[in-house]
């Protein structure tokens, strides 16, 4: 189980890449190294042809599981770190070779707890005990085969006495895998909860309860960006300041949890009309800047007249006679120009247009 889920896709695969070819290096050289000594020692039966044909299927089985992983086709899977079938296939190895290397088949199968290694902080307590049972079911059957064609070869006491110690070095090795993985759960659940609270903590510092909006601190940061990008020919940008019409006397005469609704409803149909790079935040009480970064000013008329319709068109079933309006100013950024300055402008725009008769957009031209 990948407990890593906050990672960047790309990043947990590379990670889990690294992973595995670091454990296949290290282990399947450790148990290479092992037996070609044992060949040395002539502990190996079968001879150098046995030892190379054996190695070279083990080998190629690693490669196998490395360039599944290397060409991305794990990530269809349901486990993408795939820590049980190269758990499995190592631990396949070291049965096959334990069963043709006399004298030294313990140290071969003492490899083992490498093997175990891999898998200590993502695998399930569930993946650790099959592994363990299929571990010293499989060393007890290599022994009875050995038993049964090169009895000549075999101390059964002495073998036997030595399956028992593995079996409790495995048990105990189990158990220890279980109160990892039982810490290693908590942490996970631990750690999630403490990311939604740092999320729910951030999102209370930078965005509005109420509206979803940006507050205005974190907004004119981002204001900022977005001058510096269209400055280096991104975009056009455009600002629009909107004032919800008469919001006063909608309180007054409805009340206050009606006046909530009303800002509610217009988050609502302002995010409607957003996509992409554009955000909106609430400056306070009523008044609302809209940041949107289009290919010109018609496109940015266009989508804060539709905001505009939008309103105008909601209807409010606990106050059936209530029309909301909106009226908005809107400047292009300008060369050379700064976000002071183009706020400036939206919001010298939005005073003509409550001037003039509000419900309206009004454009700020260049100076």
């Amino acid at each position: 189980m990948d407990h890593s889920l906050s990672l960047h896709p790309a990043t947990l695969q590379s990670q889990r890449v690294r992973r595995v070819l670091f454990a296949i290096v290290m282990g399947g050289s450790a148990h290479t190294l092992l037996c070609w000594i044992a060949l040395q020692l002539d502990f190996f039966r079968g001879g150098d042809a046995l030892f190379i044909s054996l190695f070279s299927i083990i080998w190629a089985g690693h490669a196998l599981f490395v360039t599944f992983m290397v060409l991305g086709l794990n990530r269809r899977l349901a486990e993408p770190a795939m820590i049980l079938p190269l758990m499995v296939w190592s631990t396949t190895g070291l049965l096959v070779t334990a069963a043709v290397v006399d004298q030294a088949r313990l140290c071969v199968m003492l490899i083992f707890f490498a093997i175990v290694q891999l898998g200590v902080l993502q695998a399930s307590l569930r993946q650790f005990i099959f592994l363990a049972v299929y571990c010293v079911l499989g060393y007890a059957i290599v022994l009875g085969i050995v038993w049964i064609y090169w009895p000549e070869v075999v101390d059964v006491q002495g073998e036997w006495i030595q399956w028992a110690l593995f079996s409790v070095m495995v048990l105990g090795v189990t158990l220890l895998a279980a109160e990892i993985s039982n810490i290693r759960t908590l942490l996970g659940r631990r750690n999630a909860q403490l990311a939604d609270v740092v999320e729910r903590i951030h999102d209370m510092a930078v965005k509005d309860e109420l509206t979803g909006f940006y507050r205005r601190r974190h907004a004119m940061e981002l204001l900022g960006k977005a001058c510096s990008q269209s400055a280096r020919g991104a975009f056009s940008l455009a600002v629009a300041y909107a004032d919800l019409d008469f919001f006063k006397r909608i309180n007054d005469q409805y009340g206050h949890g009606m006046g909530d609704m009303v800002l509610q409803r217009f988050a609502e149909v302002v995010s409607r009309h957003l996509s992409g790079q554009d955000f909106a935040a609430r400056l306070g009480g009523e008044e609302f800047m809209l940041v949107l970064p289009v290919s010109d000013e018609q496109e940015a008329r266009h989508l804060v007249e539709g905001i505009l319709m939008g309103m105008r068109s909601q209807r409010f079933a606990e106050a059936p006679d209530l029309t909301v309006t909106l009226s908005a100013g809107l400047a292009m950024l300008a060369p050379g120009e700064n976000p002071a300055q183009v706020i400036r402008r939206a919001d010298a725009a939005l005073y003509r247009a409550k001037e003039t008769g509000r419900d309206k957009l009004v454009l700020e031209a260049r100076s």
